[in-house]
């Protein structure tokens, strides 16, 4: 079943500042943040004859994001490489960083999915999806000092495991 356009802008639109920002943290730049805001947006529009089915809008959304940045930071690489033709020391330098940047978020990742569920639910919301502690409120009920405590215990708890 296909997705209506009524039906998309009521999913998709509402989740237009959250996409925001994970571009702008993924970027660090408004510019280019804006632009791959728009790219997720095409992207979306293009696929929504299979969207109906999606139970978490804002989960996609975020592996969308981080798909197409990834994508275009490769595809950037690419062609500068292609134009130099020869792999600078640097380039080599950043390559590995970013293996073990990626290894790192992959660790970090498992990590939170060992917390309970409710410190895992909480640091997701808020430090992978990039929700404010008063849409995490609105959301759940829970108190804006307890959400504190819950990010404030997963966190200590994930550096402690990834130390180890």
């Amino acid at each position: 079943m296909s997705m209506q356009a009524s039906e998309f802008k009521q999913l998709f639109l509402p989740l237009s500042r959250q996409i925001y920002w994970m571009a702008w943290r993924l970027t660090g730049n408004a510019e280019e943040a804006e632009d791959l805001t728009q790219e997720v947006y095409a992207q979306l529009w293009t696929k929504r004859e299979s969207l109906s089915g999606i139970s978490n809008p804002i989960a996609y959304c975020s592996v969308l994001v981080r798909n197409l940045y990834l994508n275009q930071t490769r595809k950037q690489r690419l062609e500068t490489t292609d134009m130099i033709g020869v792999h600078a020391v640097g380039d080599i330098y950043s390559l590995e960083d970013a293996l073990v940047e990626k290894q790192a978020c992959e660790q970090v990742m498992r990590l939170i999915g060992q917390l309970p569920e409710q410190q895992r639910k909480i640091v997701t919301m808020h430090d992978v999806e990039g929700w404010s502690n008063e849409e995490i409120h609105q959301h759940t009920g829970l108190a804006p000092t307890h959400i504190r405590v819950l990010l404030s215990r997963a966190r200590k708890t994930i550096r402690q495991l990834f130390k180890n």
